[in-house]
């Protein structure tokens, strides 16, 4: 692996350890998904700001079509995964979110004109299987299905952000990048939050936890993120992100007290096994 790689994969590994935590700390939250997605995209944007300012970066001449097409697709990235949790258990959503290792497989040789990896295909087939093992101990109600629906549109609307954001990771600094997203993301989502009056009657402990999420666990995370798609494939971060789910399973243990079974261990095993084959193969490239 390049030396310029490491740093990038060591970020990866932060931000994909931090959007676990996010899913954690959502979950605590008692607001509806729209002001949990609105919350976290305008504390994430604003946090950014006295960072750029700093940098001297502050300017709105990068806001292009593709940064106004990122930021709606981050915000239907997270509307729909955190929606899919209404209708079933969180572990439906993730299985459906376990889809964009795929769509990235066969999206992005075509986006950027690369030859496809056979090793890349395998690894992310791997990361479904090993996502199925894990919810397959769940039992399938009634909103199963429509949150199984809700969390392949997450997945597949992550992908194409993903994709984007590599191109444009190229020319736009990566905090900055962040900082664009998730300003339009907020910018959009504004309309429907006044319209449902979610700002009304939070508590402060609500709002502390929005701003929390915002800061660390999504302008943090988002940044880092970005910074490793400026040396590494989306395909390669694609798979690397499959382990989300398992960084949650072991904060969910540690804070919430969800003691995982047998099952969802297997298939954090296989996750764990493909995200490792990838890593190899990526180094040995």
């Amino acid at each position: 692996m390049k030396k310029t790689a490491l740093p990038a994969l060591f970020a990866l590994h932060i931000a994909v350890f931090l959007f676990g935590a996010a899913g954690v700390l959502g979950k605590s939250l008692a607001v509806s998904s729209l002001m949990l997605v609105f919350g976290r995209t305008l504390f994430a944007a604003l946090c950014l700001i006295p960072v750029l300012a700093y940098q001297r970066q502050l300017h709105v001449r990068d806001v292009s079509r593709s940064v106004v097409l990122c930021g709606f697709l981050l915000a239907v990235h997270w509307l729909t995964f955190f929606a899919s949790l209404n209708f079933a258990p969180v572990a439906f959503g993730l299985m459906g979110f376990a889809s964009f290792p795929l769509f990235v497989a066969l999206l992005e040789p075509w986006f950027f004109k690369e030859p496809r990896r056979a090793q890349d295909a395998w690894a992310a087939l791997f990361v479904v299987l090993g996502m199925v093992v894990m919810v397959s101990g769940t039992s399938w109600g009634n909103g199963a299905l429509l949150a199984l629906g809700l969390g392949i549109i997450s997945g597949f609307s992550f992908a194409l952000l993903a994709m984007v954001n590599r191109w444009q990771g190229s020319h736009i600094p990566p905090f900055k990048l962040a900082f664009l997203q998730n300003a339009v993301a907020a910018f959009l989502l504004l309309p429907f939050v006044l319209l449902a009056g979610d700002l009304a009657g939070n508590s402060t402990q609500i709002w502390s936890g929005l701003i929390l999420l915002g800061v660390v666990f999504t302008a943090l995370s988002h940044g880092l993120f970005m910074f490793s798609l400026r040396h590494l494939s989306t395909s390669f971060a694609s798979i690397m992100t499959s382990l989300e789910p398992v960084y949650g399973m072991l904060l969910a243990f540690l804070f919430l007290r969800e003691t995982p079974g047998v099952l969802e261990l297997t298939g954090a095993f296989i996750i764990m096994a493909a995200t490792a084959y990838a890593s190899y193969q990526h180094q040995a490239h």
